[in-house]
């Protein structure tokens, strides 16, 4: 088996400082309201479970799952969402959580779908967000980090069920 080598994108210093500023600002544009975060498992776990900390005030959260059609690699085409019948954001803040916002193909499906609930806002928010591949016209609301090419590992992300549990999240070299 080859080594695996990992490059430190964002340390855990780094994320935990990102995340408290990042909570404070939806908590500022949020105002006295309550909030809802809804996190696409499983990359957003860490993501959503410090963020959550990180906003003063009244806060909710769900998970939901994409199962998508991995054999469809261009579009990435979303096939189904589950655990998402239960979800009651009518009249609710939603704030989506995605790990990676790449293509944008799923994150359009989802906030397509979720605005069919009738929440009272809707927002997209990136771990990490890669505007260079989007392949439609979208656009993250907040994101933690912006970054450019590469594969990246760590703080929930995984690759091949391995390296979720690191502490930073780093760039697979």
């Amino acid at each position: 088996m080859r080594a695996t080598k990992i490059k430190r994108a964002f340390s855990a210093k780094e994320i935990a400082k990102r995340i408290a500023a990042l909570g404070a600002r939806i908590r500022d544009d949020a105002g006295d309201d309550g909030i809802f975060l809804l996190g696409v498992l499983k990359g957003t776990s860490c993501f959503l479970a410090d963020l959550m900390r990180a906003i003063p005030g009244e806060v909710g959260y769900g998970f939901i799952d994409v199962v998508r059609d991995v054999a469809d690699t261009e579009t990435a085409a979303a096939m189904e969402i589950d655990f998402m019948n239960w979800i009651d954001i009518a009249g609710r803040n939603v704030y989506l959580l995605k790990d990676v916002v790449s293509t944008g193909v799923i994150e359009s499906y989802l906030l397509t779908q979720l605005r069919q609930k009738n929440p009272a806002s809707l927002r997209l928010v990136a771990l990490l967000d890669r505007p260079d591949l989007r392949t439609i016209e979208l656009k993250s609301d907040y994101s933690a980090f912006e970054v450019d090419e590469g594969v990246f590992v760590g703080y929930g992300l995984e690759l091949d069920g391995r390296y979720a549990n690191l502490p930073y999240i780093g760039r697979m070299r």
